[in-house]
C-alpha cells in the first residue's frame, strides 16, 4: 500500500505539483492548437463569404444593367449620328430622359450612360448627368478611358461587370450590357450604369467583419471553455489534494488502530494466559469444595475477558476487510450437535430445555465456512439462553430450495426470553448495540456479538434478521446459500464424522474441548523458554514439567540466542513481543549462526496476534511452528508431540546421503542442490496424493504415493519413504479411510523431512 502517511512529503508534493503542470501544459497545447484552426477556418469561411456577396452584389448589378438595356429604344439610337449634332435632337433627349429615369429608379447609381464605337473610338451617346453638371459627357464626347473588357461587349454582347476602376470621375463598379437591334440582334449601344465603389466596398466590408465577429465569438467560447475546464481541473486537483489527505487520515486511524489492537492483544492474552496457565495446574492440585468453586470463578471470569477480546479481535478484522470465509465440504447436523452439547449446561443451569430440529431434506454433507457458522450460531444461542430465564430454546433448521449447485438453509433460534421493542430490533445488528435499562445492566456483554455474526453472515452470502415481541421471546434467524457437496466428496468424508453428534474439536474454540488428559509419558529433553513475563515464565515451566521435560529460561532476545549458541536445546519457545530485540529479530539471528554449523531446532512463536498476516510473519522469520497465547498444557503437548515424537536422524538413511554427496563433489556440484530439488516437488506432489484420496481414486493415488517412496528413498528420507509405501499399499487395496489417515503422519514427517535432511548433510 502507498504510504502517505506525510502529506508535506517533498517527493509527493513535487509529483502531485508535477502532474498539475503537466495537465495545464496540456491544456495550453490544445488552446494553441484549437485557435489555430478556427482562426484558419476563420479565414476561409470569411473569404468564402465575400467572394459570396461580391459575386451576389455583381449579380445584382448586372440584373439592372440588363433590365435597363432592354428598355432603351434601339430606333432612337439609330437616329443618332454620335456627335456633337445629336445634342437637343428629339432623339437625344428621349434617350437622355430614359436614362435619367433609369438613375432615379436606381438611387444607388451615380451615372447611367449609353456608348458606342465610332471609327474605332469608344464615344458617348447620351448622358444621365445634367447638361449643367461637370460631369456631363456631351454626344460624341469620347471615352479614351475604356478597357479591353468593355470594347470586347461590342464584338460578343456578353453582359458583365467591371471594377472597382478608377477614372477622372472617381472609383467605381459599372454594370455594362448591350443594347441590340430586336430584329438583327446587332449591338447597337452599351448601357453603363455605374455605383460608387465606396458603397460596394462597405458591403464587402460588412460581410468581412461579419465573419471576424464569428471568428471571434467562437474563440471567446473557447476561451471560456478553456478557463472552465482550467478552473475545474484546479478544482478536481484540490478535491484530489483533498482526498488523499483524508485517506492519509484514514490509514493513519487504521494503522494507529490496528497496533492499538496488536497491543491490546498481546498485553490482555499475555495475562489471561497466566490466568488459565495457573488455574490450570491449580485445578490438578488436591483442593475442597470452595477451593474448586474459586477455581471454576477464575476460569469463567478468565474465558469472559478473552471472550471480550475476541470480539473485539474479529470487529477490527471485519471492520479491516481482513476476515475472510472458506469454503470446504462439512458435515452440517454434527456441528448443530456440537453446538447444544457445549451450550447444553448452561441451559440446564438456567432449568431451560434446549432443543435441536434439522429438516431431513437438508444434506448431509454441505459447502461453506463450518467455523464461522458454528461461530454465528454459538453467539446466537448463547443469547438466547442469557436473555431467557425460563421456558425453552429451540434450534431449527430447514431446507428452504436446493438445486444442482446450492442448498438454501433457514436456521433460526427461537426463545422464550424477554422479548424486544421495535426500536431495540432497529439497532440490534448495529456494533456496541445493547438494550438499554435495567437490562444492559443485568445483562453484560461487548455490544459486538450481533454485530461480528451479521457480517459474517453477510461474508458468507446470508442474510440475518430477527422478529421479537417484548415480554415474549425472540426469534433470530439466518438465511445462508451452502454449496451442494459433491457425491465424491460426500462418500470420501468418515462416516464417523457423520455419526457423531460434536464438531471437530479443531473447529471449537480450545476452552471447549474435553479435560487435559495426563502428562505423556517418557518424554523429556531439554527446551528453552524465550519469555519476559515472569508469570508466564513460571506457567510455561510448569506446564512444561508437567510433560515431563526440562525447561531453561532466556529473558529477552539477546539472551535467547547466547543461550541457544551455548546449548543444545531440542525446542524453543519463543514470546514474539521481547525486550531488547524481538522474538522475529532473535530467531533470524538463531538461524543465522545454525546455517553454519548444520544444525536447526524447532522453534515455537509465542504471540498473542491472531491475525493471519502477523502468523505469516512469524513463519517467515524462521519459525517453524505458531502457538497463539493463552496457551494450555494441550496446546503444548500437540506442539511437543508433533516437533520432538523422534529425533530428526532417525528418519534419514545417511548412508544414502554419503553416496549422493559423492555423486555431487564428483560433479563439481552439492548436496544441497539435490535436496532443495526433492523439497521443491514433495509439496505438490503431496497435495496431488492428497486430493486423490480425497476423491478416492485409488489408481491415482497408488501412482502418486509410488513416485514420492521412489524419491524418498533416493534422497535418503527413508521413514517417509516407508510411510508413502504404506499409502500405496493401502490404496491399491482400496482403503480410503485408513489412508487418509495414515496422511496425518504423512503431514508431521513432512515437516520434519526438511530440516532433517539439510542437519544430517551438514554433518557429513
Amino acid at each position: 500500500m502507498e504510504n502517505f502517511s506525510n502529506r508535506n512529503d517533498p517527493i509527493f508534493l513535487n509529483s502531485f505539483g508535477a502532474r498539475g503542470e503537466h495537465n495545464l501544459n496540456n491544456y495550453r497545447r490544445w488552446l494553441i492548437a484549437i485557435t489555430l484552426l478556427i482562426l484558419t477556418a476563420g479565414w476561409l469561411g470569411m473569404t468564402l463569404a465575400v467572394k459570396l456577396t461580391e459575386e451576389e452584389l455583381r449579380s445584382k448589378l448586372l440584373l439592372r444593367a440588363e433590365t435597363a438595356a432592354t428598355m432603351i429604344s434601339y430606333e432612337r439610337i439609330e437616329q443618332l449620328t454620335a456627335t456633337a449634332v445629336d445634342s437637343g435632337s428629339p432623339s437625344y433627349e428621349y434617350l437622355r430622359e430614359q436614362l435619367i429615369a433609369t438613375r432615379a429608379v436606381n438611387t444607388d447609381c451615380r451615372f447611367v450612360y449609353l456608348l458606342k464605337v465610332v471609327d474605332k473610338r469608344m464615344v458617348f451617346l447620351a448622358d444621365s448627368e445634367l447638361t449643367t453638371s461637370a460631369d456631363y459627357s456631351p454626344p460624341g464626347s469620347e471615352y479614351s478611358e475604356a478597357s479591353d473588357a468593355l470594347r470586347q461587349i461590342f464584338i460578343d454582347g456578353k453582359a458583365f461587370v467591371e471594377g472597382p476602376l478608377s477614372d477622372e470621375w472617381g472609383t467605381w463598379v459599372s454594370g455594362l450590357a448591350a443594347v441590340r437591334d430586336p430584329a438583327s440582334g446587332q449591338i447597337v449601344a452599351v448601357l453603363g450604369m455605374d455605383i460608387a465603389a465606396r458603397d460596394w466596398q462597405v458591403a464587402v466590408t460588412s460581410t468581412r467583419l461579419i465573419g471576424m465577429g464569428i471568428t471571434l465569438a467562437i474563440l471567446m467560447v473557447m476561451y471560456a471553455l478553456f478557463y472552465a475546464l482550467q478552473t475545474s481541473a484546479k478544482a478536481t486537483e484540490r478535491v484530489y489534494l483533498a482526498e488523499k489527505q483524508a485517506k492519509e487520515a484514514l490509514e493513519s486511524v487504521s494503522r494507529a488502530k490496528s497496533q492499538f489492537m496488536a497491543y491490546l492483544s498481546h498485553e490482555i492474552r499475555a495475562s489471561v494466559n497466566g490466568i488459565l496457565g495457573l488455574r490450570e495446574l491449580l485445578e490438578t492440585t488436591l483442593l475442597d469444595r470452595q477451593q474448586q468453586d474459586y477455581v471454576v470463578a477464575i476460569d469463567y471470569s478468565a474465558r469472559s475477558l478473552l471472550t471480550v477480546l475476541n470480539d473485539v479481535l474479529d470487529f477490527s478484522k471485519i471492520e479491516a476487510n481482513k476476515m475472510v470465509v472458506e469454503n470446504v465440504d462439512f458435515a452440517f447436523r454434527p456441528l448443530l450437535a456440537g453446538i447444544k452439547k457445549m451450550l447444553q449446561a448452561a441451559a440446564i443451569n438456567k432449568g431451560l430445555e434446549l432443543v435441536t430440529t434439522v429438516d431431513q431434506n437438508i444434506p448431509q454433507i454441505l459447502g461453506g465456512d463450518p467455523a464461522r457458522l458454528q461461530q454465528v450460531l454459538l453467539n446466537l444461542v448463547s443469547n438466547a439462553i442469557k436473555f431467557t430465564d425460563a421456558g425453552r430454546v429451540e434450534i431449527k433448521a430447514a431446507c428452504l430450495s436446493q438445486d444442482a449447485s446450492t442448498v438454501q438453509v433457514k436456521i433460526t433460534v427461537d426463545d422464550t426470553g424477554i422479548g424486544l421493542e421495535p426500536d431495540e430490533m432497529d439497532k440490534m445488528f448495529q456494533p456496541f448495540a445493547q438494550a438499554e435499562g435495567a437490562n444492559s445492566r443485568k445483562y453484560m456483554g461487548t455490544g459486538l456479538g450481533l454485530s461480528i455474526s451479521a457480517s459474517l453472515v453477510k461474508l458468507m452470502g446470508g442474510d440475518i434478521g430477527v422478529t421479537s415481541h417484548k415480554g415474549e421471546g425472540s426469534v433470530f434467524w439466518i438465511t445462508i446459500p451452502f454449496r451442494s457437496a459433491t457425491s465424491n466428496s460426500a462418500s470420501c468424508l468418515d462416516e464417523a464424522m457423520l455419526s457423531t453428534p460434536v464438531a471437530p474439536a479443531e473447529q471449537l474454540p480450545a476452552w471447549l474441548t474435553q479435560p487435559i488428559a495426563s502428562a505423556a509419558e517418557n518424554q523429556a529433553g531439554n527446551v528453552l523458554i524465550v519469555e519476559d513475563n515472569p508469570v508466564i515464565q513460571q506457567v510455561l515451566i510448569s506446564q512444561l514439567r508437567h510433560l515431563g521435560l526440562t525447561p531453561e529460561v532466556a529473558g529477552n532476545g539477546p539472551e535467547a540466542v547466547q543461550k541457544t549458541l551455548n546449548g543444545e536445546y531440542k525446542l524453543i519457545f519463543m514470546d514474539c513481543g521481547l525486550p531488547l530485540l524481538d522474538g522475529m529479530a532473535a530467531t533470524r539471528l538463531i538461524r543465522d549462526k545454525e546455517a553454519a554449523s548444520g544444525r536447526h531446532v524447532a522453534i515455537i512463536a509465542l504471540t498473542g496476534r491472531s491475525l493471519p498476516d502477523e502468523l505469516q510473519q512469524c513463519l517467515a522469520a524462521g519459525m517453524d511452528d505458531v502457538l497463539v497465547k493463552p496457551v494450555s498444557v494441550q496446546d503444548l503437548r500437540q506442539m511437543v508431540e508433533r516437533w520432538l515424537r523422534e529425533d530428526f536422524s532417525e528418519c534419514i538413511d545417511r548412508s544414502v546421503l554419503k553416496e549422493l554427496k559423492q555423486l555431487a563433489d564428483s560433479g563439481q556440484s552439492h548436496i544441497d542442490l539435490f535436496i532443495d530439488s526433492y523439497l521443491e516437488e514433495l509439496p505438490s506432489l503431496t497435495e496431488k496424493l492428497r486430493n486423490a484420496l480425497l476423491a478416492c481414486d485409488a489408481a491415482q493415488a497408488s501412482a502418486v504415493a509410488h513416485s514420492l517412496k521412489s524419491m524418498s528413498a533416493t534422497i535418503g528420507a527413508i521413514r517417509l519413504s516407508n510411510l508413502f509405501g504404506d499409502l500405496e499399499q493401502l490404496s491399491k487395496n482400496g482403503n480410503c479411510v485408513e489412508a487418509r489417515t495414515l496422511m496425518a503422519k504423512v503431514d508431521t514427517e513432512l515437516r520434519q523431512v526438511g530440516p532433517a535432511l539439510k542437519r544430517a548433510a551438514g554433518l557429513l
